[in-house]
């Protein structure tokens, strides 16, 4: 058979393209993911249905917020971006606002405003980077968006109060939990950082937010909120007489 002149496909009579209803887009649509969602759980492990396992799907179903996922993590990044990962804009911020770290806080939206604006870590550490990732939306709190922070980089730039003069010292966090909570205007009603994961990575003494810069740096401020963690006499005699117990009850 030979093929058809390419002039003669301009005399081809037109087929008009079927449409699909929108209702019938919608039922196809809620088929095709039930489908999915039996293909997955016909395939599942023991593992994934556990009950210790939490149903997030279903837990961020039950909160019913206003704002879904996708846009949730889109406004967390938008307040990150907003100040370089140091603070945000103000009008960024619910007027309920809270700031809370591990031993700060709480603190209000003009308290944080100024605490924040007293602190220029892009000067002092002008190739700093503050390594965001992992965000999710707690199933639990369908309105939180939590992430991790880690950050590194050079004390090259004057920091005052603290480092007037660059100390030239480099600084590596360990992995911290954040998190950022909305109301349903997408402004922020509270903001957590410097929860440490593992206090064993970088060289901040296990120290997270502005303290563990401080102690990577070599200028820890003298308080032991802000120093690194150290057992506590009672703690140690505590330990002790629990292995004495333990070493007891095994002779037996």
């Amino acid at each position: 058979m030979h093929a058809l002149p390419l002039a003669l496909l301009a005399f081809a009579p037109h087929v008009p393209q079927l449409r699909t209803p929108p209702n019938c887009r919608a039922t196809v649509a809620s088929a095709a993911a039930s489908v999915a969602a039996e293909e997955i759980a016909a395939t599942a492990s023991p593992e994934q249905n556990n009950p210790i396992f939490l149903d997030e799907s279903a837990a961020l179903a039950a909160a019913g917020f206003a704002l879904q996922p996708p846009e949730l993590i889109q406004l967390a990044k938008r307040f990150l971006v907003s100040k370089g990962g140091f603070g945000a804009d103000a009008e960024l911020l619910g007027d309920d606002f809270a700031f809370v770290g591990p031993v700060v806080g709480p603190l209000s939206k003009e308290e944080f405003l100024k605490a924040i604006g007293s602190v220029d870590v892009q000067k002092g550490f002008p190739d700093f980077s503050p390594q965001f990732y992992g965000f999710q939306v707690d199933p639990l709190e369908g309105n939180r968006v939590w992430y991790v922070a880690r950050g590194r980089g050079t004390n090259i730039g004057p920091f005052p109060p603290f480092a007037p003069v660059p100390t030239g010292r480099s600084l590596v966090n360990p992995p911290q939990a954040c998190s950022l909570t909305f109301d349903e205007k997408g402004l922020v009603t509270k903001y957590t950082i410097g929860v440490v994961m593992d206090r064993q990575v970088g060289n901040t003494g296990g120290l997270g937010g502005l303290y563990g810069i401080l102690y990577a740096i070599g200028r820890p401020l003298p308080f032991p909120e802000a120093q690194p963690w150290q057992m506590s006499k009672r703690y140690r005699l505590f330990q002790g007489v629990g292995s004495l117990v333990g070493a007891l009850a095994g002779r037996k």
